[in-house]
């Protein structure tokens, strides 16, 4: 056998091996986000008089690829996956099915079902309403982050081990309904637990946007019989290129005199601790190629504790180049009461209470990035 004949007998069998393979793959999309911009952060001077720090970064943004497929079984029915990882595109890394990843049955008639890391009915509601999602400017900054801090639980995060049945839509409605196992097991001596039951329900016609939700953790770990709750309620209308969205939230505790928080401890046993409310607005402007967003976010002091609110406001713009590709600025100004100190959010700080954030300061920062789709 001449080289030029083995070659093509090789050629040959590799395709005829390979059939089958990609046979089994066809199902099976690869998608992500390319999100990277250059942030230059100014974190204030404390009521204290401590002056804070200039610094410029590169940031990833909750930059993304994921895998994900389904497969119809028959009598209407579909098995659903996906796996979707964090990628850090600033710096070597990133975390292997991070972000929402899970396996699930769904049907046209019954709805759908999935288990694994998803979000919450309760975080997805006011999720779609974020003009600046994913940068330093997110309304998570203030919006649904403050929590009970060592419990390490939250009402805007991915949540580990969840079970969630979505109903179908029917036309526009959806409801869902999530159960959250927050410790897998219990020590015997304890026999403490902690989970989380979330619920929404929502309408959407394209135009019209109502939502409501609710959230309940049920915290031993942090304080036998402690529980932290919240409620909201988002809304959002858009008319031609101009869209607006409003979203509004509620949390309340029983975490006082809890052993693993220094701060309830000098509180009444069973007393609120870090209960709230917090507002967010936003605008979006469409012309051409080009969009113009602004966003406000509020909340309001911690349970008792006073000058604990602060303020948060955003401006921003976007021209896209493609379908798939956006670059954008946006520059965003964080207000501290001086009993608090958040940070600015989204992938390039951490959300909510920090220590490295002077109380009483005020945050700006100046974002230039780009974004890619695939």
């Amino acid at each position: 056998m001449s080289q030029h004949e083995l070659l093509k007998y090789l050629l040959a069998a590799s395709l005829t091996l390979s059939l089958p393979a990609l046979a089994d793959t066809a199902n099976v999309s690869v998608y992500g986000l390319a999100n990277v911009s250059y942030d230059f952060i100014n974190t204030g001077t404390a009521s204290n008089g401590t002056k804070g720090t200039d610094i410029d970064k590169i940031s990833s943004n909750a930059s993304r690829v994921g895998f994900k497929g389904a497969e119809e079984v028959g009598d209407g029915l579909s098995i659903n996956w996906q796996i979707e990882s964090l990628i850090a595109l600033d710096n070597a890394g990133g975390t292997f099915a991070m972000r929402n990843s899970f396996a699930g049955i769904s049907s046209k008639s019954y709805g759908s079902v999935l288990l694994g890391r998803y979000d919450t009915p309760y975080k997805i509601i006011t999720r779609k309403l974020d003009n600046f999602s994913d940068t330093i400017a997110d309304n998570r900054t203030l919006f649904g982050t403050v929590k009970s801090l060592s419990a390490g639980t939250s009402f805007v995060t991915k949540q580990p081990d969840v079970f969630s049945y979505t109903t179908p839509n029917l036309n526009g409605f959806v409801a869902s309904l999530a159960r959250v196992n927050l410790t897998e097991t219990a020590t015997k001596a304890s026999d403490k637990k902690d989970n989380a039951t979330s619920f929404s329900a929502a309408y959407d016609n394209g135009t019209l946007y109502g939502a409501l939700g609710y959230e309940l953790h049920q915290l031993d770990t942090v304080r036998v019989g402690g529980t932290e709750s919240a409620w909201n309620v988002a809304l959002g209308y858009t008319l031609d290129d101009l869209s607006f969205g409003a979203a509004y939230e509620n949390t309340t505790d029983t975490l006082g005199k809890s052993s693993s928080l220094t701060t309830c401890s000098a509180l009444a046993n069973g007393a609120d601790c870090f209960g709230h409310s917090a507002a967010y607005l936003t605008a979006k402007y469409q012309f051409g190629s080009g969009a113009v967003k602004l966003a406000y976010t509020k909340v309001e002091r911690l349970a008792a504790a006073a000058n604990t609110g602060a303020d948060h406001a955003t401006i921003g713009y976007d021209h896209r180049l493609s379908k798939r590709s956006t670059v954008y600025a946006l520059y965003t100004v964080l207000t501290n009461q001086s009993g608090a100190n958040y940070s600015l959010g989204g992938a390039a700080w951490s959300s909510g209470l920090t220590s490295s954030i002077g109380a009483g300061s005020t945050l700006s920062a100046l974002s230039f990035g780009v974004k890619q789709t695939f």
